[in-house]
């Protein structure tokens, strides 16, 4: 990565309001949504965050009213704005994007400027190599277990130097075990997206990972937001789905995305 991007990075949006997914749902936290990821998931909900050109600008949904601000930020900038949106500074900040992963640099540098503000981070699990440099700065991992036909083709962002993003079915094999393995015993937990045209025993590889690997870390199925052509699921599958994962001894949980049933960001 150039020298001058190490503890900067591109910033989509910043705001605060409560968590709609995975194991600390409901919790009021602040969000910093970074720019780039080389997925194309599927049921992506945020394909904005996908790309960073250098001349975009973060919204920043302050209490004072949103504006707009370059989106490069240096690591004080997005502390500041963070304290901005929540001065008691209780909630936790919740690292998202995009593909924080892509930034490790910035992460870690951020994470003294926080004080006692938990850092939550919210990954795709691609990148099991970037995951253990960051891992013991993050105080709750949230992990996606990818089911690869819901994947197109990655497109790595040009000039920056992570590792490969996994492309066949046994590369996501073996970076999904890989980030299981930093994950377990901490407070972390597993997402599990469940489209529609999908058969239960799709999943059931990634459930075997899990109650090898991490058995200890709660697994959140969450139905699909139908969005670009993908439909949601049926109430069949989601109960095929979650059955596999229970007689699999995981502590599993139902949960759809809560903002988007609130109507809030």
């Amino acid at each position: 990565m150039n020298a001058a991007l190490a503890t900067r990075a591109p910033v989509l949006e910043a705001f605060a309001s409560i968590q709609g997914e995975g194991r600390y749902v409901g919790q009021p936290q602040v969000f910093l949504r970074l720019r780039g990821c080389p997925l194309r998931c599927a049921w992506c909900d945020t394909p904005a965050s996908w790309t960073w050109r250098g001349d975009e600008t973060a919204r920043v949904a302050a209490p004072s009213g949103t504006r707009r601000e370059p989106a490069l930020v240096d690591v004080a900038t997005a502390a500041a704005w963070i304290d901005e949106l929540d001065p008691s500074r209780t909630r936790p900040l919740s690292l998202t994007g995009g593909e924080p992963l892509l930034w490790t640099d910035f992460l870690l540098a951020l994470k003294p400027l926080l004080g006692e503000r938990r850092l939550h981070l919210e990954s795709a699990g691609a990148h099991p190599a970037a995951l253990e440099r960051v891992r013991d700065a993050c105080d709750h991992l949230s992990l996606d277990l990818k089911l690869p036909r819901d994947l197109n083709e990655p497109v790595e962002l040009e000039g920056l130097a992570v590792e490969e993003t996994p492309r066949t079915e046994d590369e996501w094999t073996a970076a999904r075990r890989a980030v299981l393995r930093l994950a377990a015993g901490r407070d972390a937990a597993l997402k599990l997206v469940v489209a529609g045209g999908r058969a239960d025993v799709d999943f059931q590889p990634l459930i075997d990972d899990a109650r090898e690997l991490a058995p200890d870390l709660r697994l959140v199925v969450q139905p699909a937001t139908p969005i670009g052509g993908v439909t949601a699921p049926d109430q069949g599958l989601l109960d095929a789905v979650v059955d596999r994962a229970a007689r699999a001894g995981l502590d599993v949980r139902l949960l759809p995305q809560l903002h988007r049933l609130l109507g809030l960001a």
